[in-house]
């Protein structure tokens, strides 16, 4: 027999409350007999109990059978047989990794897996799914007992957040599509409710935790040679802390700070003059809950060059910038765009042309065409000046705006979420746009050819974009699960992972995916090598508070599932409704009797 809403039967504990109205005393009433004698014997044996004489009359027992069978029946009993076609489904994502008494949560969760797998008939079988990346099978055909326990010791949980996921409509769709006769997801969050077919098991309990949320490295500007780096930390507990801050590069600790942050808040902290190394950590000195997001990854840029690849039908006007120091400029008619090379760079130009979509690497846009996916273009506008800019930012630094004057411009309309830095009483000049941690940038007036001195004011907006794009060029890791742009792939290449496993890559590969663990990826093609960091990118998996809740109620279950379990909950409903019925009918009849006696006692007294 098993109880689908067990919380119920802690309703039991209070049965013996019933017993309270029974050992109170009535209270003492005033009246005069002739004669005390015949209350001696009586009066000492009451006042030898205070709480008065204990006497259970038969309705006692009829009210505690009542009460009783009422809370068996909200425990929603059911008698069980062994299923013999289940699915588990594991919680995989990365607040899985947090400690539990020395265990991690998803340790616990395949121990509860284990055991509900023993709970099988001797031919039962199982299927094991997994929620990270996205709720998917493992393996294309079910496993006995022995196997399933196999592929248990077998899994690991992932670097990855929570997919978006309605698990009550997944899970019940699963179930009746499969036909399995029970669906078990295991998982850290709390679950409410419980279905004859879909279960909730959790996992794990509420902790405080620090974390390092964000992370880069970049170089100042163009001119200076020396980097960068800022990080940010996370307090997710109940009280302030001073976290002390790390920065590693090459096993050795090159810096180090200490910030107090809040509880719930964030706080962050910068390094300067770093010596150059393929890459950096940032780490926190914290022995919390989830060691996993105690320290994050970034990569260097591969330079202090940016090399451009400028998309336009006015060479000669791009090819000016390849006389600003650290530039190195390849021109392209936009014709050529799709049938380029274009790996390796760490800013594209588009003037006066824009691809069919937006390109993987940092893009600045110059009076794009109609067709642009960011923004729209508006009436020409002649002879204009700025009105408002950002400040402080990179792209407005040390320009002297009185004398920054735009011959030709078209105001810009937004399309997508972003940032105005410029603008006209008309409407934005300067755009900027940030996915998946790749900066764009739109302009409505055109700043080439570069004439250094000869428009100081806009040669300096030239410099400040270009380096505007440095930060951003190779510096800002991916958050796990994001893919590694490969250009095109040859044979002989490999990608190394973070847990140091060599995958070789297929002849014409563009994207490498698999990238479930935070750390660095190592692309080797012969004698290079190419670097590439992957961090936690689900702040809330850090955040071991109050994880969201599951709703699992209301799962249909299938008709194998009506063949394991037999709810007899309902017919102690009515059981416990005929005993009502009874209760009303036998004890509303003595206390009409003591009503009618009462008023003769009281005359004759």
């Amino acid at each position: 027999m098993e109880f689908l809403n067990p919380t119920a039967l802690f309703g039991l504990l209070a049965l013996p409350l019933l017993l309270i109205p029974y050992l109170l005393r009535r209270k003492p009433r005033r009246v005069l007999f002739s004669s005390l004698l015949l209350f001696m014997t009586g009066s000492e044996q009451m006042s030898s109990r205070p709480w008065g004489r204990l006497h259970l009359p038969p309705i006692f027992f009829l009210q505690l059978l009542l009460l009783a069978l009422l809370i068996l029946a909200l425990s929603e009993p059911v008698f069980s047989v062994r299923p013999t076609s289940i699915a588990i489904v594991l919680d995989n994502s990365a607040s899985m990794q947090s400690l539990e008494n020395g265990k991690t949560r998803f340790a616990l969760a395949k121990e509860r897996a284990s055991a509900v797998i023993g709970e099988l008939s001797a031919a039962g079988q199982v299927d094991l799914y997994v929620t990270a990346p996205r709720l998917e099978k493992l393996g294309a055909t079910p496993l006995s007992a022995a196997d399933a326990n196999g592929a248990l010791r077998s899994l690991d949980a992932f670097d990855l957040g929570d997919p978006p996921a309605d698990y009550n409509t997944a899970l019940s769709r699963l179930a009746s599509e499969r036909k399995y006769e029970r669906v078990y997801l295991i998982t850290d969050h709390p679950t409410s409710g419980q279905g004859s077919t879909v279960r909730g098991v959790s996992v794990g309990a509420v902790q405080a935790n620090q974390a390092v949320t964000a992370f880069e490295v970049h170089r100042s500007s163009l001119a200076n040679a020396r980097l960068e780096a800022s990080a940010q930390v996370a307090n997710y507990s109940n009280k302030d802390e001073k976290i002390r801050i790390f920065l590693k590069a090459d096993g050795k600790t090159l810096a180090e700070r200490e910030v107090a942050v809040g509880t719930g808040k964030t706080a962050s902290a910068t390094f300067e003059g770093l010596p150059e190394y393929p890459y950096y950590i940032a780490e926190i000195d914290a022995r919390d809950a989830l060691p996993l997001d105690n320290r994050r990854y970034a990569v260097a840029p591969l330079s202090r060059e940016l090399k451009v690849l400028a998309i336009t039908p006015r060479p000669q006007a791009a090819a000016s910038l390849r006389s600003i120091p650290g530039v190195t400029v390849d021109v392209i008619a936009p014709t050529d765009y799709e049938k380029s090379e274009r790996a390796g760079y760490g800013l594209e130009i588009f003037q006066f042309a824009s691809p069919n979509r937006l390109p993987r690497s940092p893009a600045l846009f110059i009076l794009p065409p109609e067709n642009s996916p960011l923004v729209q273009l508006g009436a020409p506008l002649t002879d204009t000046n700025l009105t408002s800019w950002r400040e402080p930012h990179v792209l407005t630094r040390y320009i002297n705006f009185s004398l920054f004057q735009l011959p030709y411009a078209r105001p810009l309309t937004a399309q997508v979420p972003g940032e105005i830095v410029m603008e006209t009483g008309k409407g934005a000049l300067v755009f900027a746009h940030e996915r998946q941690g790749v900066r764009y940038l739109v302009l409505g007036f055109d700043p080439l050819p570069y004439l250094g001195r000869g428009n100081l004011p806009m040669s300096i907006f030239t410099l400040n974009l270009l380096d505007w794009f440095l930060e951003n060029s190779g510096a800002q890791s991916q958050a796990t699960g994001e893919p590694i742009p490969l250009g095109t792939s040859r044979g002989d290449d490999v990608i190394v992972t973070p847990r140091a496993q060599k995958i070789p890559l297929t002849s014409g590969q563009n994207y490498f995916s698999g990238t479930y663990f935070q750390g660095i990826y190592q692309l080797s093609r012969g004698r290079d090598r190419q670097i590439f960091s992957r961090n936690l990118g689900d702040a809330a998996e850090s955040d071991l508070r109050s994880p969201a809740p599951i709703e699992i109620q209301g799962s249909a279950s299938n008709g194998a599932g009506a063949s394991v379990l037999f709810s007899f909950w309902p017919y102690l409903m009515l059981a416990s409704l005929a005993l009502l019925i009874i209760e009303w009918f036998v004890n509303p009849r003595r206390r009409t009797v003591a009503l009618r006696r009462k008023p003769a006692r009281m005359a004759w007294r």
